[in-house]
């Protein structure tokens, strides 16, 4: 997403252009070299924006995107944004300069240290280029950021927009030595581990943006102290398909520290895996104005404290735990967007204390920026976009599938403008009529979108008519009776009306023709007698028509085929007669039936009018008649036999044309290698089948149900490995591209990097990062004949736990392993663990039907369920994780020749639970472990490996838990 508050310029630095002394002649020299410096780093201009830049023209204030200082020759600004440029950054920039914006354009490699060292740099715009590697500080600035420097680096750096690169490792803690900082981007970036406690230290900061990262662990409660911190972006889920996804996935929940800082006005955090409960006091005032928390494990009361937030204007608390009642005092009619739907929350739906909604205006223009453009991707969600149109000025309120029971709340909006508002309270259990008041939010709106399905209404819906600006009603499965008000033929603006399932009777009324925007009417399921008005076909617009399972007699009239648009038309189980007229669109003969005295459906074709004469009947009519059948056909056979060599001829050139484009097109199709991130010029199919002596057994590293993996040297140094799939199961899959282009994208600390792939006709490979410590499946092997320690088991165990939950919880979409084994666990050289082959399983899932059979696991370590089932859910991933745990403390194997003497099925599984059950855990671990380790953590671990081996799903804990219950035992040590 280029949102547009990622190009704001901080307005401040006009006036310190002012402000700032001039430049020595002298200095002029180095300038013109900087710039210079940065022209010869760009390997690609193909608009010309830098050639003018040259050394024979000595006034390089007048460059292109080049500011000056007042008076003097010293750069003080570079501002090239999407000018197309691409190559690396130079290693040092002008002396003076106080902004650069480089943003929008396709820069690779590393951001140069030097840039995060200039004392007088106040705005880094490098967003949006293909930027790589950590996020580097000079030397100086890694040392503990406690201790004083005489030249601390970035001392004037006020904004910091980093996002949408390639850039890894963690968020440097050293960027809490940047004082000034007011904004800091680094979001759609491939960044590990914990936001920085240090970050609390900053003072000034307005702006903080971590999402669509690969972050974990706990929000630290010392971002608390950043007392000027408006805005606050941790996750941030995307309405476009081609945009980066959101993997951050953090644990526990949101400090009150955080969510109770009294500058904060943005809270931004959707499906960021947050659990327990949010604060239920704050000190102070309230300026919060956007919360999104929608999509967590956040439980208990929606906090009263809300109300006095007296600028939120959106709030999204959906698909929670939230329980309760609704804080009655909160001031829905000035909220433009307010989601509580997916929750457990219950009792009356109060109506709304009036008060006057606040009109100030926040005095940060980033914040407002922030604000609307958040928000506004938000928006695209409407769930009546496609009802109420333009969504920029719409507001939208969902109370669906909660608890909330008693009368439909009296709902007044007090929103400026011509908006249009969409209400859901579907899938509830209030139990009252509809009322005048219930309409009131009709009053000022252009458009309205209501859904009242599911609850226990009932009453007349007389009261409809009272809403002229009714675009969108559904009431379907309520207890609505008596007959449909002929007034609601007055809602001209109406183009949905779904009522069925209730207990309606008298007839279709005649006046529905009149409302020419009608798209949808549903009144299935209900009491409606009559014959159907023939002058419902005058609503021109109609594409679904459902009147099915009423009592409606009669005929259907002829006029229907005029319904140029209707493509659903059900008037199954009714009382109908006659023919079926002809419909533009095939009849599905299903929607006709249950009408005994109605002629049959023969089909698409059967319904069809009287045609007028054919063409080869005017034809033979205009010769008289005199044709003979004989003389009829050597005409038709001459005609086709001159279209086909007309045809033939034409083919045959179009090919002869296209033949050496299509060939030099498969030639590169054939060897082409598609990289991720900022992958190496050595990774091409020319150096894979090279290095790899063509895929020969002399370079076989390891085999898997998915193919064998092969070691490759492209450089001297530079090691890959490269999977080659075995074709028989993923030969033809449609989906292939994308599925792994998706697989490329996903980044964290311990799973297996995936570089690039190759997809031909003869071979298909993947090319991963190269892990030199082996498997664990031959660590296991080898318990046997070493010692093994703690430290070891515990580091192994944990950095697949957290593989894992970051599968299940954070990945769009979520990704189930399915064949979790020791092979498919690799170690670097000291022992770190990676998983492999994550989503291999799901590409064959998404693309194949039988899929669900085709890939079972491996026999020892699949989940009960699963193996008798063939359904699988993130729980089997938790088996097979307890199976491996349970190996790599015993170092037996899960099916050890060892339990052969208890007899057929006895796995580690069962030794596990019967040592345990007789207190003999002491004879599960392998050699010397029991000795030299905390035997507590171990016992602990034990329990843990047991409790995900349960054969019930309820007692089963997800990886989630498990990781917490891991990462408890470290913080006991």
């Amino acid at each position: 997403m280029a949102a547009p508050y990622r190009r704001l310029l901080p307005p401040v630095l006009l006036l310190l252009l002012v402000a700032l002394p001039l430049a020595s002649p002298s200095s002029s020299a180095g300038d013109q070299a900087a710039l210079l410096a940065l022209k010869g780093a760009v390997t690609g201009d193909p608009a010309s924006v830098l050639s003018a830049w040259s050394s024979s023209d000595p006034d390089h204030c007048h460059w292109r995107g080049v500011t000056c200082h007042p008076a003097s020759s010293a750069v003080a600004a570079i501002d090239l944004p999407a000018a197309s440029l691409s190559g690396t950054l130079p290693a040092a920039l002008p002396p003076r300069l106080l902004r650069l914006d480089l943003s929008g354009n396709n820069f690779s490699g590393p951001i140069p240290a030097a840039f995060l060292a200039s004392p007088t740099l106040r705005a880094l715009n490098l967003s949006s280029n293909r930027l790589s590697g950590p996020i580097a500080f000079p030397p100086s600035s890694n040392s503990n950021s406690n201790s004083s420097s005489s030249s601390p680096p970035c001392p004037a750096l006020a904004h910091l927009r980093l996002a949408g690169n390639f850039l890894v490792g963690e968020i440097p803690a050293a960027l809490a030595q940047c004082r000034s900082l007011r904004v800091l981007d680094v979001s759609r970036n491939v960044l590990e581990g914990a936001v920085p406690r240090a970050l609390g230290r900053l003072a000034a900061l307005r702006v903080l943006d971590v999402s669509r990262n690969s972050l974990t662990d706990r929000i630290p409660r010392e971002l608390g102290n950043c007392r000027a911190l408006a805005v606050l972006v941790l996750t941030n889920l995307t309405a476009s398909p081609g945009d980066q996804p959101e993997f951050n996935a953090f644990l526990g929940g949101l400090p009150q520290e955080v969510v109770t800082m009294p500058a904060l006005e943005v809270l931004w955090a959707p499906r960021a895996n947050f659990d327990g409960r949010l604060p239920r006091y704050r000190n102070g005032s309230c300026r919060l104005r956007a919360v999104n928390l929608g999509q967590n494990y956040i439980g208990g009361p929606v906090p009263k404290w809300l109300v006095e937030c007296g600028d939120l204007a959106f709030l999204d608390l959906s698909s929670n735990s939230f329980e309760g009642s609704m804080p009655p005092e909160l001031r829905i009619g000035c909220m433009k967007y307010l989601n509580v739907s997916q929750n457990l929350l219950s009792g009356p739906l109060l109506s709304p204390v009036q008060g006057k909604c606040s009109s100030r205006l926040s005095d940060d223009v980033v914040v407002i920026q922030y604000y609307e453009a958040l928000v506004g991707i938000a928006l695209i969600g409407n769930p009546f976009g496609s009802v109420l149109g333009d969504i920029s000025n719409a507001a939208l309120h969902d109370f669906s599938n909660n608890g909330f029971d008693g009368a439909l709340p009296s709902l007044n909006l007090h929103l400026a403008g011509n908006y249009s508002y969409g209400l859901l309270l579907n899938s509830n259990m209030f139990n009252s009529t509809l009322s005048g008041g219930f309409f009131g939010f009709c009053k000022g709106a252009s458009g309205v979108a209501v859904n009242l399905s599911g609850n226990r209404l009932s009453g007349s819906l007389d009261m409809l008519s009272n809403c002229t600006s009714l675009q969108s009603f559904e009431a379907g499965y309520n207890m609505f009776n008596g007959s449909l008000s002929p007034g609601i033929g007055g809602l001209h603006l109406l183009r949905v009306l779904v009522l069925r399932a209730n207990n309606l009777t008298g007839d279709v009324p005649v006046r529905f023709g009149d409302l020419a925007a009608l798209e949808v009417l549903g009144l299935s399921q209900n009491s409606l007698t009559g014959i159907l008005p023939s002058h419902l076909a005058d609503a021109s617009r109609l594409k679904v028509l459902m009147l099915d399972h009423n009592r409606l007699s009669g005929s259907i009239p002829p006029s229907f085929s005029e319904l140029a648009q209707l493509s659903v038309f059900d008037v199954s189980f009714n009382n109908l007669s006659g023919d079926i007229p002809y419909l533009r669109h095939s009849p599905d003969c299903s929607l006709f039936v249950g009408n005994p005295l109605l002629s049959r459906c023969l089909g698409p074709n059967a319904s069809a009018p009287p045609s007028s004469p054919s063409n080869h009947q005017k034809w033979t009519q205009r010769l008289g008649g005199h044709m003979t059948k004989s003389k009829y056909l050597v005409v038709i056979i001459a005609a086709s036999a001159t279209a086909l060599v007309s045809f033939v001829v034409a083919v045959l050139l179009f090919f002869v044309c296209e033949r050496r484009k299509r060939a030099k097109i498969e030639n590169f199709k054939k060897k082409m290698v598609v990289t991720f991130a900022d992958a190496p010029p050595e990774i091409n199919y020319d150096s894979i089948i090279q290095a790899t002596g063509n895929f020969s057994i002399q370079n076989l590293i390891g085999t898997g149900g998915f193919g064998a993996t092969y070691k490759a040297e492209l450089a001297p140094g530079y090691l890959v490995a490269v999977k080659r799939l075995a074709m028989g199961r993923f030969q033809g899959l449609q989906q292939f591209d994308a599925e792994i282009i998706t697989l490329g994208r996903i980044r964290h600390k311990n799973l297996v990097t995936l570089i690039g792939y190759h997809n031909g006709e003869s071979d298909t490979f993947l090319i991963y990062n190269y892990l030199p410590g082996g498997n664990l499946e031959s660590f296991i092997h080898e318990m046997g004949s070493r010692q093994v320690s703690w430290a070891e088991v515990y580091t192994i165990a944990m950095d697949v736990a957290q593989a894992l939950a970051f599968l299940h919880g954070s990945c769009t979409p979520r990704i189930i392993h399915r064949d979790i084994k020791p092979s498919n666990i690799l170690l670097d050289g000291e022992l770190n663990a990676y998983l492999s082959d994550f989503g291999l399983a799901r590409l064959m899932e998404v693309t194949q039907t039988h899929a669900t059979t085709d890939v079972a696991g491996t026999f020892g370590y699949v989940a009960p369920e699963y193996a008798t089932t063939c359904r699988v859910s993130d729980k089997s991933d938790v088996y097979s994780f307890g199976v491996v745990l349970l190996e790599l403390m015993s170092g037996k194997r899960s099916l050890d020749p060892s339990f052969s003497q208890f007899g057929d099925g006895f796995t580690i599984v069962s030794w596990g639970r019967i040592l345990m059950q007789e207190d003999r855990t002491s004879e599960f671990f392998s050699l010397g472990l029991w000795d030299t380790s905390p035997k507590d953590r171990l016992t602990e671990m034990l329990k843990i490996a047991i409790s995900c081996t349960s054969e019930s799903l309820a007692v089963r804990l997800s990886m989630r838990q498990v990781a917490a219950r891991l990462k408890q035992l470290r913080n006991d040590q």
